[in-house]
């Protein structure tokens, strides 16, 4: 998946949790600008990534999956689950 930016839900304030399975990844997050330098780490299975604050904005992405670096699931492969909220949640009054 290529650089982008997470930025559909109505409460951007709220950060995204992402828990990567299977094959490890190589993973990219940059700045909240395109032309901003990146940074790359290895995620395995069972990591977990949460971009909050700031990160909450910035592009990443995945650039690589290395294949069979993980006996999880059956045919090999990796599965991310992001989490997010999609909805703001009014204050109390």
């Amino acid at each position: 998946m290529g650089l982008h930016q997470d930025k559909d839900e109505a409460d951007l304030d709220a950060p995204v949790l992402s828990v990567s399975l299977g094959d490890t990844c190589l993973f990219r997050i940059g700045g909240t600008s395109r032309e901003d330098g990146t940074g790359s780490f290895k995620l395995a299975s069972g990591d977990v990534v949460v971009l909050g604050g700031t990160s909450r904005r910035a592009f990443h992405g995945v650039d690589r999956i290395y294949p069979g670096t993980s006996t999880l699931l059956k045919n090999g492969g990796r599965i991310n689950l992001t989490l997010r909220r999609v909805t703001k949640i009014d204050a109390p009054s």
